[in-house]
């Protein structure tokens, strides 16, 4: 993957691949890629997080779906474990790799994305018709909305860092500033700056 201007200028635009020669297996090409899977993080060339957020918001929505499948059994799942299942199951597919793209700086409509898909667990949770409104399914269930459970899930990975030992590579990353050896026309929206 490689980084440039979103507008750039320079004869060629964006690079497209790579050619190199390698002297046991000769004539290799490597071509590139617009989105890459890095630790289930997906990055996009332009450090846009739409991408990410659209497939985890996917992947959460067919995991509601198939817990609905417990939901339509004989018996059916009452709310307790409706909520238990919901918040072990859910929430972590849904906020996956929060530290990374949440910087709840012009990310609204990424959070709108996320919301929409809680919505729908909510409704599967009180078996509500769709059309009720959700504010108060919410203080309901006890479920915090998506723009509320966003930011202190950045809190809470504030504390968890800042309570790691000093030798940690995780914090030695944050404290060198590994952002300097980046060209000056990059300018990522993450939180390790």
């Amino acid at each position: 993957m490689t980084f440039s201007r979103k507008k750039s200028t320079r004869a060629g635009g964006r690079m497209v691949g790579l050619r190199y020669t390698d002297p046991f297996l000769g004539p290799q090409h490597i071509t590139a890629t617009a989105t890459l899977r890095f630790l289930g993080v997906f990055i996009n060339r332009d450090l846009d997080w739409t991408p990410h957020v659209k497939i985890m918001a996917n992947r959460a929505h067919s995991t509601i779906r198939g817990i609905s499948i417990l939901g339509n059994s004989v018996r059916g799942l009452d709310f307790p474990n409706w909520r238990k299942v919901y918040n072990a199951l859910v929430i972590p597919v849904l906020t996956y790799g929060t530290p990374v793209w949440y910087t709840g700086v012009g990310q609204k409509g990424l959070v709108h994305r996320l919301q929409v898909v809680q919505n729908d667990g909510i409704h599967k949770i009180t078996r509500v018709f769709r059309t009720t409104l959700v504010e108060p399914l919410h203080n309901m269930t006890g479920v915090p909305p998506i723009s509320y459970m966003l930011p202190k899930l950045m809190h809470s990975y504030a504390l968890r860092l800042q309570g790691l030992p000093l030798g940690t590579k995780v914090k030695t990353v944050l404290e060198a500033d590994q952002c300097r050896y980046w060209p000056e026309y990059i300018n990522p929206p993450t939180n390790l700056r």
